[in-house]
């Protein structure tokens, strides 16, 4: 019986860590992708609205999250940067989205 605990525990700790690798991995090309991304926008001098008072960083994940297709999330990075309503920063992120 014990023999089977043991064999139990090692296959479950061999599939964490072959989980955790993959799972960084996917991260690490997602990442890369993110910037190939970033630059071509830059190289294409993509812009949307104006973006004044925020900062790049901010800017550049909102952008992320259009090209995901993650808008609710898009937005609600819009509003905590610049405090602005729902209504405003949904207009604000789908004319962004439309300059795409």
């Amino acid at each position: 019986m014990d023999l089977i605990a043991t064999a139990a525990i090692v296959i479950l700790l061999l599939s964490t860590i072959t989980i955790t690798g993959n799972l960084r991995s996917t991260a690490r090309t997602a990442e890369r992708t993110e910037r190939k991304l970033d630059m071509v926008i830059k190289h294409l001098g993509i812009e949307g609205p104006a973006a004044e008072g925020l900062a790049p960083v901010t800017v550049a994940e909102i952008d992320r999250c259009i090209w995901s297709d993650r808008r609710v999330e898009a937005i609600k990075l819009y509003r905590e940067a610049t405090g602005h309503g729902l209504v405003e920063a949904k207009q604000w992120v789908d004319r962004r989205a439309e300059s795409f």
